[in-house]
């Protein structure tokens, strides 16, 4: 063929997601002052990033992103930051979370924690008792995304507006030095 490509446009792209020409930092630095230059509030950006972070500490995996999308349609929070708050909640900390939810939603219900050997850990197991474990992960998580919720939402407003603040001063004083360019050349 006269205009065929010399490499086939999957295989390019396979390529180029594994390995990208320009550099894995440019992607992340690019994605990074995209989330900067959002053009929200204070407050739905805040409350997005509280919402995704207290998704997190609820025991249902595989909802969080859909709850923490649901709640931040709800409370007019930023959709973006919401779901970047739920990666919170990932392989490394699941287990820490999920021991954490137990034990506190063991101590606020007033139940015995149920003991048993790892090797015996299961769905099923979980489905057989799930007063003692499912419910009581559902009220610590519920008890410890409010707490981290709030004071997610406390951080995140006050570096919200402090971040905006800087990169309007950053704005004003780049726009500043190309004033003075341009009147140096006229």
């Amino acid at each position: 063929m006269l205009f065929r490509r010399r490499t086939p446009k999957p295989l390019a792209s396979l390529v180029a997601f594994i390995w990208p020409q320009k550099g894995f930092a440019r992607g992340w630095i690019y994605l990074l002052m995209r989330i900067l230059r959002l053009r929200s509030s204070d407050y739905s950006l805040a409350m997005g990033f509280a919402i995704g972070v207290a998704m997190s500490f609820t025991p249902f995996i595989g909802f969080h992103v859909l709850l923490a999308m649901m709640l931040a349609w709800a409370m007019r929070a930023n959709f973006i930051i919401a779901i970047i708050g739920t990666l919170v909640g990932n392989p490394w900390t699941f287990p820490l979370i999920w021991v954490l939810i137990y034990s506190v939603g063991t101590s606020i219900l007033g139940v015995a924690p149920v003991e048993a050997d790892v090797s015996m850990l299961s769905f099923s197991f979980f489905m057989e008792s799930p007063g003692n474990v499912v419910v009581s992960m559902v009220v610590g998580g519920t008890a410890i995304g409010l707490g981290v919720g709030v004071v997610t939402f406390g951080l995140g407003y006050l570096f919200a507006g402090r971040i905006k603040t800087k990169l309007h001063m950053l704005r004003d004083a780049r726009m500043q030095k190309l004033k003075i360019k341009r009147l140096r050349h006229e």
